[in-house]
């Protein structure tokens, strides 16, 4: 699945294919390999190009690697052409939130026929050993949701939709 990256005030696309704990990342149609070296929640230490990367999660718009602060932005690529392409429509038509990589569903947050906002915390997924919040890409109202609390999912898979 890609995603258009935001870091401070430049765009990245980046497509991630996770083996355990061996990443392929396609960065701007550039193949890199990363291998995660440890992951402690809101640290994590990566080798990529043989060079160790420290980065902490400040929070889901900041992060630090190697003590350099950046601004972040992850939205996923098929949402970002759909809103770039049709502001009007995109708002009426409905959004599948997929899973960004294979994880555990560990809460969700609205249920069918709630009111959310865009950038809402509508659901945290589990993915190695850190807790990911899935966010809503547009307002609308929850249409249906595809897991439950526990479920397991692969990259890719419908979890909610949004109208």
């Amino acid at each position: 699945m890609a995603y258009i990256v935001k870091i401070d005030e430049k765009k990245y696309k980046v497509d991630i294919k996770n083996i355990s704990n061996n990443f392929s990342i396609l960065l701007n149609n550039r193949k890199i390999q990363a291998e995660v070296v440890s992951n402690n929640g809101s640290q994590m230490t990566l080798f990529i190009d043989n060079k160790f990367y420290n980065i902490v999660s400040e929070n889901e718009n900041q992060i630090s690697v190697n003590n350099e602060d950046y601004a972040v932005g992850v939205v996923d690529e098929q949402i970002q052409k759909m809103l770039k392409t049709s502001p009007d429509s995109a708002q009426k038509k409905e959004v599948i939130v997929s899973a960004p990589m294979p994880g555990l569903i560990v809460e969700i947050e609205v249920k069918e026929g709630d009111k959310v906002s865009a950038n809402q915390g509508i659901m945290i997924v589990e993915a190695m050993k850190m807790q990911n919040e899935m966010k809503s890409p547009k307002d609308g109202i929850v249409k249906k949701i595809y897991v439950k609390n526990g479920q397991t999912v692969n990259s890719g898979d419908s979890l909610i939709s949004i109208e």
